[in-house]
């Protein structure tokens, strides 16, 4: 008997993922990210090495790349909404402030 299922299925109870949520650098949702992806839309920014300050020493070696990603409007955490002291925001994880985000 056929089920349909690909060889490759899981044989254990089936999870439906019903909803997804993000920030990426260059796209605010996962649906611009997947828009970036099929685009070919390029999220890594190119700096000089001043604007990084970096020291000259590091931006000569051969393997320093002046690059990196960038996420958007990391600043705008709203400490108070999630009950939080600013100072305690200023000092967790940016990535920490940002799950809450996403989450709520």
């Amino acid at each position: 008997m056929t089920t349909g299922l690909s060889k490759h299925a899981a044989t254990g109870p089936a999870i439906a993922i019903i909803a997804m949520a993000g920030r990426f650098p260059g796209a605010a949702s996962p649906e611009a990210l997947w828009e970036n992806l099929l685009s070919g839309k390029q999220a890594i920014r190119r700096f000089t090495p001043e604007a990084l300050e970096v020291p000259a020493e590091i931006a000569a070696q051969p393997g320093y790349v002046a690059a990196r990603s960038v996420l958007e409007d990391v600043d705008k955490f709203d400490a108070a909404f999630f009950n939080i002291y600013p100072r305690e925001a200023e000092q967790m994880d940016p990535q920490h402030r940002i799950f809450l985000e996403i989450c709520w």
